[in-house]
């Protein structure tokens, strides 16, 4: 695959996954497929990171010892969150010898003892969180259509979702065997009319699927289903009609509330029965001008782009009502694709990191800045995902000069002081625009 960019293998993959899946499905085969995936330890990568101290832990108190883990392409790291420094590093790769390159991860997230990737060659991959190790995994061409939703895990229901065309499949955590599945409903026979088209997002004993109707359809409209986590029956479900431009884009959950992003307006239903709360439309909710941050401690928090003065809009709805409690502009990017705008609700502090590697926190109530950091100096502004831990936020920036370095950086909660960074070698061709994943 050499000289291929990486939208092209990820769509010549997911064609040829999706077809295999089909068939597997005709034939009426109920195991969960196995991957032949493993990892191998790269402690030669280890001696070419480069890492800098560049402040005392707050109180002059190391933190508890953490991990974090990063990955991009096949290269998986975990690294003291105290330091910084890795413990091990472990390379992707195929026991299949007639398929020897992977393009490797695209997200990766922690949950007890494992870890759940998303890889971009439509795989779903469970590793030993203590070693890197392969637990298990299934195909999951689907997961490449979402390239930032983190795979769904549900800790309580030890379980985790993964999509087909128009089904959700729940496997067990330990071993990856089905526990139940469900079909959206479609609106012809013989033909599929609905497909899954975001992430699955779990709630409280319950898992939310959204379905959207193929552009052929006429009447087209969004459904949101509740299932049960324990059998996957529906609890409720609901159909939102769309306008010509509209589709589902994102959906967030907080304080028992749904919010469903449809391109060009904001629909709130309580998560509980399906009962729609209120909904946000008209001239100031044009497509691609605003994402959804997060939600929680009571709002649903907007950026959008102030196109004429390089600005983000920041704003606060309440999620009862949707009724805006305060707004705010700020110096900033809005940023698209690659590096979105991105926040993360903590506390009752909103962190937010612009298209650009600017982070801001803000006082989730009021909108106050409490303090503003662009950890990038010599470095480049570069492709990152904002993760907040128990007391640092980590961000990536791209080392000046060269393609295949990065660096990330450990900034304090309270203050964004730069408190370590380190320079991993992870491998990125010219071209490429892979962004890393990281989880804690």
């Amino acid at each position: 695959m050499k000289g291929q960019s990486p939208e092209f293998a990820r769509a010549s993959w997911k064609l040829l996954l999706g077809s295999v899946w089909l068939l597997v499905g005709l034939l009426g085969c109920q195991q969960t497929p196995i991957v032949r995936m493993e990892t191998v330890s790269c402690p030669a990568a280890q001696s070419q990171v480069q890492f800098s101290r560049l402040a005392e832990h707050p109180g002059g108190n190391e933190p508890a010892v953490t991990t974090l883990y990063v990955g991009l392409s096949t290269w998986l790291y975990a690294l003291d969150t105290g330091s910084g420094r890795p413990r091990w590093c472990r390379l992707l790769r195929s026991k299949d010898t007639s398929y020897s390159h992977l393009l490797g991860f695209m997200t990766i997230t922690r949950a007890g003892q494992n870890l759940y990737a998303n890889t971009a060659d439509g795989y779903l991959l469970v590793l030993n969180a203590q070693d890197g190790t392969v637990r298990w995994g299934a195909e999951d061409s689907e997961s490449l259509d979402d390239g930032w939703g983190v795979p769904a895990v549900d800790k309580a229901a030890g379980l985790v979702y993964r999509r087909d065309v128009k089904a959700v499949e729940a496997l067990a955590a330990n071993d990856g065997q089905s526990r139940w599945s469900y079909q959206l409903p479609q609106k012809e026979a013989g033909r599929t009319t609905t497909g899954v088209v975001l992430m699955p997002l779990v709630g409280e004993g319950a898992v939310y699927v959204v379905g959207d109707d193929l552009l052929t359809v006429p009447e087209r409209s969004a459904l949101v289903v509740a299932l049960d986590a324990r059998t996957g029956q529906p609890r409720w479900q609901r159909s939102f009609p769309e306008g010509r431009y509209q589709r589902p884009i994102a959906m967030v959950l907080g304080d028992e509330v749904l919010c469903l992003d449809l391109a060009q307006g904001v629909i709130a239903v309580d998560a509980n029965d399906g009962r729609q709360l209120w909904q946000a439309n008209g001239s100031r909710w044009r497509a691609s001008t605003y994402r959804l941050l997060a939600a929680g401690q009571g709002w649903l928090y907007v950026a959008k782009e102030v196109e004429q003065d390089q600005k983000l809009q920041v704003s606060a709805l309440r999620l009862a009502d949707g009724e805006e409690g305060w707004s705010i502009e700020l110096p900033g990017v809005f940023g698209f694709d690659v590096v979105p705008v991105q926040g993360v609700v903590d506390g009752k502090v909103l962190y937010l990191l612009d298209g650009q590697g600017q982070l801001t926190a803000l006082d989730g109530q009021s909108g106050r800045v409490l303090w503003q950091k662009l950890p990038a100096t010599s470095e480049e502004p570069g492709p990152s995902r904002l993760i907040v831990g128990k007391s640092e936020i980590y961000l990536f920036t791209t080392a000046s000069g060269g393609v295949e370095r990065f660096v990330l950086h450990a900034l304090a909660k309270e203050n964004g002081q730069e408190e370590w960074k380190i320079v991993l070698p992870l491998p990125l061709n010219v071209g490429e625009d892979w962004v890393p994943a990281l989880t804690d």
